[in-house]
């Protein structure tokens, strides 16, 4: 066999090895970039923007997102407890602890991020059950805000609770979560099967 053959064979060995290890290597890279990047948006939305408005500890604080001020909302509230009937104050009771709720719901996932971002191995398998809960949570609430908003007419109107000009009011969140809803089910697909790559590579 003459020598140049085994040299040939050998060096396209080496050059499809070089190539598939440059080629892990960039996807790793890319998935470590992604995962790490929707870490710090899940922070910042959900420690720093939903927080910002100091609806963990009065609801009414929220409502500024939609045009109502603590004190419109106080007055509101204080209307109802007046004048409505049992059945109104129970519905606002609920209402009210459901947006508290949520706000400690996102302080949650928020920590969960600062955590990962801290202390995991951003883009494997370590971290991509937290992408997949952010991404269910995204994907879900997308869906439902786009129903609130009337844009899923005439699949799946609106409920008859919100009036056109409330609806225009949900769209903007439909561009806040909808962003986050492509990153976090990015970052999950990038870094499921990662960790299991690395340890029988190790084995």
């Amino acid at each position: 066999v003459p020598p140049g053959c085994c040299v040939s064979a050998h060096g396209r060995r080496s050059s499809d090895s070089s190539d598939s290890i440059l080629s892990h290597d960039s996807v790793m890279s890319l998935a470590r970039s992604i995962s790490t990047l929707a870490f710090v948006v899940s922070a910042v939305v959900h420690l720093g923007l939903v927080q910002s408005a100091g609806g963990l500890l009065d609801s009414c604080n929220a409502f500024g997102f939609v045009g109502v001020s603590a004190e419109e909302c106080h007055a509101i509230t204080t209307s109802v407890q007046r004048t409505g009937g049992q059945a109104e104050k129970d519905m606002l009771a609920l209402a009210f602890a459901a947006m508290r709720g949520e706000c400690c719901q996102f302080i949650g996932m928020g920590a969960g991020s600062v955590y990962a971002l801290l202390f995991l191995s951003k883009g494997t398998d370590e971290v991509a059950v937290i992408h997949f809960m952010h991404s269910v949570w995204a994907c879900i609430v997308q869906v439902v805000n786009s129903q609130n908003a009337g844009v899923l007419f005439p699949f799946l109107p609106a409920a008859p609770e919100y009036d056109p000009l409330s609806q225009g009011k949900l769209k903007p969140f439909l561009l806040l979560v909808g962003c986050q809803a492509v990153l976090y089910v990015a970052a999950f697909l990038l870094s499921r099967g990662n960790g299991r790559v690395a340890k029988s590579k190790d084995a």
